[in-house]
């Protein structure tokens, strides 16, 4: 598949610069992750991650990118990544206010997809010293730092397992001290960024697998089997909307992620178009009109996001589903029209049209961690336009998203805050009304039993266990009744719920005092089969009861 990867030379002198920063990164991930640290140590949101941002991919990048460490283009890479980590860092913190709301997953995981696109460009480029490099190697390169990748976190991983082995093992034959020495969250952290870094090193200089050719066999049995699926569902798709049946969902996310498993294998595959693979020859077509029947995923992801979009509004999630959903919608759209244009020797367009692909994702990615296309901005201009026009309801929920976002989201929330209708929607629940029903129209009342109170039904919430009966989503079937269970001529309300799959049945009791009505007991009676606690529901609900003395007497632990 395309040109072959020869092994790495790397430099002796650069396994010492490895070990170094293999120590050093372990130590600062060790600290940074310790949250009494970073409480102490008074660091702004902006800065306040950035240590173990630095720590996590400098090294590691290092350790891909290496060979000579005199060379300029080495030290050029590296310093383009540590730019790349210090405004990642400080574009997802800016909005932050106070450090202890930072989060650094969006900055992660932006951090990892550009570094997984970038690593290869770099290189090639510091091996050709050109930026010009062919797409079998570019794939060739993709997988095999994925691969390596892989197998130094195992080494890594095992090289701390056998550190917390002997630290289990010395203490066992009273070696306290270096069971201690070694039970430690530093040693831990170094041991694996030794043996992740190390290895991966020299796994570049040893292992020369072409991994290429091995990826593809497996693909090719992979990608006629998306192939069906595909058919099957567009066809399922066709008769359900002619039918007028009605779909269990739009489902965009699950559609990209078929779109991507896709594009995948077709690229396992085909590699660069220089081997001009071909299936069986009734296979071959169908493969190829499946490719092109991934334009029908691409509108439909595309179409469910912009429904949820219509319905609510964006949201910084629906703007990554949809940039993600509309650079996948051109790259299928030009597979496509290579298909059409060079029918069976179509995969000879892969090369251009994945090298392009990846450079757009790269500046895509830039963009979008930029000013220039700014997703909480966009939201929030949504969101008020949302506010203003009815679409999206006030709430506690719509408070915290306007927090989320940022500076600009916490002025906003402020200013819609001073209206004092406003004001109050920001107190409610969402789910006070979607998912709550009244106690009073889901409870059953008991055959021959006098009605229940409406001062009782008036405690609302305050109405312990209520929330049983009111879930929206698989409430528990519930009865009330009153009796007189203390015997002192006075009804009290006995309330009695059971979940279908449970062989028990809880009740509580409330007796009215002069103000309210105060809960007095709970009882619980479990039964030996479901048969036995269905028959005791059924005399519940028709009233069928007997009053008996507890057996047991009430701990008082007052004097």
């Amino acid at each position: 598949m395309g040109q072959q990867l020869e092994r790495d030379a790397i430099r002796g002198y650069s396994y010492f610069i490895i070990v170094i920063l293999a120590v050093i990164q372990g130590i600062v991930i060790t600290a940074t992750t310790d949250y009494s640290i970073r409480l102490e140590s008074q660091l702004s949101a902006t800065t306040l991650y950035l240590p173990i941002l630095l720590a996590i991919f400098v090294p590691s990048a290092i350790s891909y990118l290496i060979t000579n460490a005199k060379s300029a283009i080495f030290y050029l890479n590296i310093a383009v990544i540590i730019g790349l980590i210090f405004w990642l860092n400080y574009w997802h913190a800016q909005d932050f206010l106070n450090s202890s709301d930072t989060d650094p997953f969006f900055a992660f995981i932006t951090l990892t997809v550009l570094l997984f696109f970038i690593l290869p460009w770099m290189q090639s480029w510091q091996t050709t010293k050109t930026w010009k490099i062919d797409y079998g190697c570019l794939m060739g390169l993709y997988i095999k730092n994925t691969f390596l990748g892989i197998l130094a976190s195992i080494i890594g991983g095992l090289l701390t397992l056998i550190v917390k082995i002997a630290s289990f093992l010395f203490g066992i034959v009273n070696l306290t001290f270096l069971s201690e020495a070694l039970d430690n969250d530093v040693i831990y952290w170094v041991s694996f960024a030794l043996g992740f870094n190390v290895s991966l090193a020299f796994l570049r200089t040893a292992l020369n697998v072409q991994l290429s050719n091995f990826v593809s066999f497996i693909a090719r049995f992979f990608l006629p089997l998306l192939n069906i699926v595909a058919v099957i569902f567009l066809g399922g798709f066709v008769v359900s909307f002619f039918s007028g049946l009605t779909s269990a969902g739009l489902g965009s996310a699950v559609m990209l992620w078929f779109l991507i498993l896709n594009l995948i294998f077709i690229n396992f595959v085909y590699g660069d178009g220089t081997t001009q693979y071909q299936f069986r020859a009734g296979l071959n077509g169908f493969v190829l009109i499946s490719i092109m029947l991934l334009n029908a995923f691409s509108v439909l992801s595309l179409y469910g996001i912009l429904v949820r979009v219509n319905q609510y509004s964006w949201s910084v999630e629906r703007l990554y589903a949809f940039t993600i959903a509309l650079f996948l919608f051109v790259l299928v759209f030009a597979y496509s029209i290579a298909i059409i244009y060079k029918k069976s020797a179509w995969m000879s367009y892969l090369g251009p049209i994945n090298k392009a692909g990846i450079l757009s994702l790269i500046a895509i990615i830039l963009v979008i961690n930029s000013p220039i296309a700014d997703f909480k901005r966009i939201t929030l201009n949504s969101i008020l336009a949302g506010i203003e026009n009815g679409k999206i309801k006030v709430n506690s929920s719509l408070a915290y998203d306007l927090k989320q976002l940022g500076e600009k989201g916490q002025q906003a929330f402020e200013k819609l805050n001073n209206n004092p209708e406003y004001q109050k929607l920001f107190q409610t629940s969402p789910y006070e009304e979607e998912q709550r029903r009244s106690l009073k129209s889901v409870l059953i009342q008991a055959q021959n039993s006098p009605a229940i109170p409406e001062s009782w039904f008036d405690l609302g919430e305050n109405l312990s266990s209520a929330w049983y009966c009111t879930s929206q989503y698989d409430p528990y079937p519930c009865v009330g009744f009153m009796a007189d269970v203390n015997q002192n001529n006075q009804d009290d309300v006995v309330m009695c719920y059971s979940y279908p799959s449970s062989s028990s049945i809880d009740c509580n009791i409330w007796q009215q005092t002069e103000q309210t009505w105060e809960l007095m007991d709970t009882q619980t009676r479990s039964f030996n089969t479901m048969k036995e606690k269905d028959q005791a529901w059924d005399n519940l609900l028709k009233g069928n009861y007997r009053l008996k003395p507890k057996e047991w007497l009430m701990i008082d632990p007052t004097f």
